[in-house]
Parts: C-alpha cells; sequence; structure tokens
C-alpha cells in the first residue's frame, strides 16, 4: 500500500499529531503536508541518520523480514521474542512519526505495516552500491528462452482482436478454447515466460495458455476491456487515455502492476525488485552478485535464491520485453534492461504506393491504433508491418467517417509524402464502399446547441460527432453508444438512455468497476482483510506492564519487607529490567536478576553483572531499586 492511500483512512486531527510530533523531534519548519513529507527522501534521510539502535533495529526487521512490508502482531511478537519489550518501544516510535502505520482485521486482530515508498527509500541505506554487481560484456549473451517483444504491444494486438471480433466467455468468466487459440498467437509472451508464477491461485491455474491469461489480466485492470453480456469488449475511453501515455509512463504503471500482481512474496523480494530499479538502461549485471548483496544488506535467503529469481521473476520480465537475459561461456547469468519501452516515442512510418505499412518501434501507439483501423497489423519483432485493404478501409467509411479522414491518419505521422497512386486507391475503395449503406445507429439529442459546440472543442468527443444532423442531434454508429455514455460520464454529464441497451449499458459500467479493475484473478496476499486503523499512539504504548509498575520500586533506593523484595525481583526477571543494589557495607552495584528461587530455606537471586553471574542472599540486600532504561520513555 502506498502513503497516500494509507493516509486516506487517517483523520485530519491525527494526520496533524503526526506533523506534530515530526516537528518536534527533527526541528522541522517547512509547511509541507504528511503525504509529501513520508515520500520526501529528505526527511527520511534524517529519520534515518537520527534514528536510535532501537528504531533502526525495527526499520531492519520490517526492509528485511517483513512482506511488503506487513508484519500481523502475532508475526511481530515471534520476530521480536527476545528482545519483544524493548523493540515495542521502537516500534511505537516510528508509529507516532506515521512511518508504521497500524491496522486491524475486523475481528479485532493488529497488524503493523510500512508504506511502499518509505520502505523502498530505507532499503537503500541497507543496501550496497548497485555497480558492485555491473560487468562489461562485449556481445549479447545467448539465452534459450527469446525475450518478448514487450508487453505493450502484446496489449494492444490484443485490444485490436477483441475490437474485430466477438470474444466469447463462459458463465465463469474464462475464454473458449477455440478462442483462446486464436489469441495466443498475438502475443510475444509465452506460456514457458509466465509459468514460473505460482502464488495463490495462479499455481491452480492450467499451465497451458497462462501466458494469454496474463496478458487478459493486465487489459482488466487497466480497465481496456470488460465483460458484457457474456463477451469482451474495448473500452474506447480507457484505451485512448492508455495510448496517450508517453512510453515511460506507460511502462511505469505496468512495472509496478506486474510487481502488486507478480512478485512473489517476501523481504527479500522487495529488495531484488529495489536492486533492480537502481540499474540503468542498457547496463548488464551478474545475478548472483546481486543476491549477494542482499545476503549481506541482512536478508534472508533460501539456497535456492538464484533459480526462484529467474523461473518466478525474470523469466516473466524477459516475456514482457523488459528485460534481456544471457548465459557466459561459464553458465553464470546475466540481465540488463532494454531501454526500447521506455525510449521517447518520435519517429513516423513508412508506406509503397501499393499500401504496404512499415512502423518502426518507437511510433506512438496512439497512432498505430488509428493506423490499425485501416489494415491488419503484424509484428515483425519491434517492427509492425501493415497492408491497407479494401474491406477493412470500407468498415472504416461504413462507421461513419470519410476518405479524407483516412487520408490524415496515413499523413499525420508519414515520413514522407502520401504516393499518389494510394491517394486514388484509396478514393476509388471509397466510392464502392458508399454505392449503397444501410446501418444501425443510435440518435444523441441534446437540450440545446451548445452541448453539441463545446463537445466539438474536446479531442474525447470528436470520434462520435462525424454524423451532426441537426445543432441538437447526431448520430453514433451501434457499438459506439457504451463508448459514448462511458466518456459523457467521464466528464460529468449523465445521459437518459431510453433504448433498449439502457439496461446493459448499466451492467457494462458495474462490471468494469467491479469486474474489469480486479482483473481475472486476486492473488491472495498476507495482509487481505486489514486496513489501516485512525489511530495515534501513546509514547507508553507496548510497555503497559512497565508503565504499572509502582512508582516506588523505580523511583527510591531503598529497603523493603521480604515479600515486597521478592515480588520486587520477580518483576525486574518477567520484564528483563536491570536493578541497583546495595549489599550491607558494600557499595552500589547494578546488575540483572537472572532467577529468583528458594535454597536451604533462604530466597536466593542470581544476578548477572559486569563481572559475571552471582548468587545472593536476599535479606543480605539492604537497598534496591528497578532501573527503568530512559529509552522506554
Amino acid at each position: 500500500m502506498r502513503v497516500q492511500d494509507s493516509l486516506e483512512y487517517l483523520s485530519e486531527t491525527t494526520q496533524q499529531a503526526i506533523l506534530v510530533e515530526q516537528r518536534k523531534r527533527f526541528g522541522i519548519a517547512d509547511d509541507m503536508d504528511l503525504s509529501s513529507r513520508l515520500q520526501d527522501p529528505h526527511f527520511l534521510g534524517q529519520v534515518w541518520d537520527q534514528a536510535g539502535e532501537l528504531e533502526r533495529t525495527v526499520i531492519r526487521l520490517f526492509v528485511t523480514r517483513a512482506t511488503r512490508g506487513f508484519f500481523s502482531k502475532r508475526s511481530w511478537e515471534r520476530e521480536t521474542a527476545k528482545e519483544h519489550r524493548h523493540l515495542s518501544v521502537g516500534l511505537t516510535k516510528l508509529r507516532r512519526l506515521g512511518l508504521i502505520l497500524t491496522v486491524r482485521k475486523m475481528w479485532s486482530e493488529i497488524g503493523y505495516f510500512m508504506p511502499q515508498e518509505v520502505r523502498e527509500q530505507m532499503t537503500l541505506y541497507l543496501l550496497p552500491e548497485p555497480s558492485e554487481a555491473f560487468v562489461s560484456l562485449s556481445k549479447t549473451l545467448p539465452y534459450y528462452i527469446p525475450a518478448g517483444r514487450g508487453i505493450q504491444l502484446d496489449l494492444f494486438g490484443l485490444l485490436v482482436f477483441i475490437r474485430e471480433n466477438q470474444v466469447p466467455v463462459t458463465q465463469k468468466g474464462a475464454i473458449h478454447r477455440r478462442m483462446s487459440q486464436k489469441m495466443q498467437p498475438l502475443l510475444s509472451l509465452t506460456d514457458e515466460h509466465a509459468k514460473g508464477l505460482v502464488l495463490p491461485p495462479l499455481n491452480q491455474e492450467p499451465r497451458e495458455g497462462l501466458a494469454l491469461t496474463v496478458t487478459l489480466d493486465f487489459a482488466l485492470r487497466l480497465g481496456l476491456i470488460q465483460t458484457s453480456e457474456r463477451r469482451l469488449v474495448i473500452q474506447p475511453y480507457q484505451i485512448q487515455q492508455w495510448l496517450s501515455l508517453s512510453p515511460p509512463e506507460r511502462w511505469e504503471q505496468l512495472f509496478e502492476m506486474a510487481i502488486q500482481q507478480y512478485l512473489p512474496h517476501g523481504g527479500w523480494w522487495d529488495a531484488f525488485v529495489q536492486v533492480m530499479k537502481a540499474v540503468s538502461l542498457d547496463q548488464w549485471c551478474f545475478l548472483e552478485a546481486q543476491l549477494s548483496m542482499l545476503e549481506t544488506a541482512g536478508f534472508a535467503l533460501p539456497t535456492e535464491a538464484k533459480s526462484l529469481v529467474t523461473e518466478q521473476w525474470l523469466h516473466l520480465l524477459a516475456g514482457m520485453g523488459w528485460i534481456e537475459l544471457g548465459e557466459g561461456d561459464d553458465q553464470k547469468l546475466y540481465w540488463r534492461w532494454n531501454s526500447l519501452p521506455r525510449l521517447t516515442a518520435e519517429e513516423g512510418w513508412f508506406i509503397d504506393p501499393a499500401g504496404a505499412i512499415t512502423i518502426p518501434p518507437l511510433v506512438p501507439l496512439q497512432d498505430v491504433w488509428e493506423i490499425s483501423k485501416l489494415c491488419q497489423l503484424e509484428f515483425d519483432g519491434p517492427l509492425i508491418r501493415g497492408e491497407l485493404s479494401a474491406r477493412m478501409l470500407q468498415s472504416y467509411l461504413t462507421a461513419g467517417a470519410t476518405e479524407q479522414q483516412a487520408l490524415e491518419i496515413l499523413r499525420s505521422g508519414c515520413a514522407h509524402p502520401l504516393p499518389e497512386g494510394l491517394i486514388e486507391m484509396i478514393y476509388q475503395w471509397a466510392k464502392t464502399a458508399r454505392q449503397i449503406q444501410m446501418e444501425p445507429c443510435f440518435c444523441v439529442r441534446t437540450a440545446h446547441a451548445g452541448f453539441v459546440e463545446e463537445w466539438k472543442q474536446i479531442s474525447e468527443f470528436r470520434p462520435f460527432l462525424s454524423q451532426v444532423i441537426s445543432p441538437t442531434e447526431f448520430l453514433i454508429p451501434q457499438g459506439m453508444e457504451f463508448a459514448l455514455i462511458s466518456t459523457l460520464r467521464q466528464f460529468g454529464y449523465e445521459p437518459q438512455v431510453l433504448s433498449h441497451f439502457s439496461a446493459l449499458s448499466a451492467g457494462a459500467d458495474s462490471t468494469t468497476d467491479e469486474k474489469g479493475r480486479n482483473g481475472l484473478f486476486l492473488v491472495e496476499r498476507p495482509w487481505d482483510g486489514y486496513a489501516v486503523e485512525n489511530t495515534f499512539p501513546e509514547p507508553t504504548d507496548g510497555i503497559p506492564e512497565i508503565v504499572s509498575l509502582p512508582k516506588m520500586w523505580t523511583q527510591h533506593f531503598q529497603s523493603y519487607h521480604p515479600q515486597s523484595m521478592r515480588d520486587l525481583f520477580k518483576r525486574s526477571v518477567e520484564l528483563q529490567l536491570e536493578v541497583d543494589y546495595q549489599l550491607r557495607g558494600q557499595e552500589k552495584l547494578r546488575g540483572t536478576p537472572l532467577e529468583v528461587r528458594v535454597e536451604l530455606g533462604y530466597w536466593m537471586v542470581t544476578m548477572e553483572t559486569e563481572t559475571g553471574k552471582h548468587c545472593y542472599r536476599m535479606e543480605d540486600m539492604e537497598r534496591v531499586r528497578i532501573v527503568v532504561p530512559q529509552y522506554l520513555y
């Protein structure tokens, strides 16, 4: 969970209390809000630099042992069993600073959570320099599984296929086998790349067709497709929004989604992703050296860590076209980031007089989407090829477009003037398409002409306004009604739908919110069911037994009745607290009581001091006081 998502559960009063604690502790004078403060590397650096040993130990535990920064109360107590009472003090101090939040289940089970941005920054303080694993290689190394062309292109091909074909789904939401067999060749992500995914419930998914399952899951979570009337349909508005992202923004969105959905759970997995993020593009890295860096930083890695990270994570990233893998002559594994998915889109395409189109890899996907309406596209590695066809152009014109719009699409990003022969061919195809036209459509009426005039100035509405028949009316082809309703609601309008498809549109919307954004399945996570609790802990939270000690025992160095003396020593043994004590005629000493027992009729106490263990009779003790360490307050 990210900082912003976490703070939504905290009241303004609680957030202000955390800010006051931060200002008091670090002398901060700026007006930064809590969300910005907790994501500020400078502030988090101050916390790390000025943290006491208890706080640093707690931070290390949340970074190296917690699953995605989460500890249930039971697992926290198990992890800190030897020093639970002392480390609970460090935990409380970090909770008061907002670096760790309290979470709770409905049935009152408590947990603790360190938000993602805080955890990522703290991880950097533990890890060695990433350059320790960098290597220089003179050639691209071979690997037995070829890398994919890019998940963004796989998604693109899938969206085009769903737009052009009826894709039915079963009652359980699965794709029919016959249709899935047609869709799988569209992908460069293969089942071989995805077979290492074993998180529940993926461990129960059939290995055949898993790559298609993963890609569809991405499309649903992004809202690019939805299920409507037992078939998959595209969401034009969401697709336009996604395609308009810059390649680095699109990569960041997809990579974070892959981490949240497919990265195995465990502290060292999160740290490995941090190590990966610190590597520059096209820099080869030695995998074993990076795993060794994690062990140096205090992460507990299993003996088979290399094979686990390769099969369950790196193969998936390679299939998505984000990294390249290679094995050297020594059979050692190396990897590097592929820069292509994150380079700025800036190239144009080429069209020959016969209508064959060659699209280089850096052409904006938004432009490629428009071209896909005019020709069938095929992927040739990072290149995209297509050939204009009369059938697709006529379908495009039948939907209400004009040949001028088709030519403008082709001309807008072409690296050269359009061939004259191609222009003539498109006009000829257009004449054939318009000899007779009959098409079902919907009529959209507005209360006054101002709506239509306003929408003409908004790019998202222009695809719907190609057939304006009056100042207050326009026609849209059948199949665009859901997209128009979605677009209207996106801009704050609530259309009154009078036709038979009103119930369908409502069903489609609810499906998008509930099913589309959740994907095909929900990965089971240890923190599911917990929600951030709106609480600001007291300084003494976590040490009630120490706070409840009689003040006389902790503030006065004096003698006691034998029974009180026994109770004092028993409590100090339970709480593992030091005591000051003085024997008859001797100077004051300090030690930690280890055991209280009866021996030969005398009450005895075993003390651990700087000089070793000593056993004393209680009746020889003249004065005693329990020492409460200052850091507990």
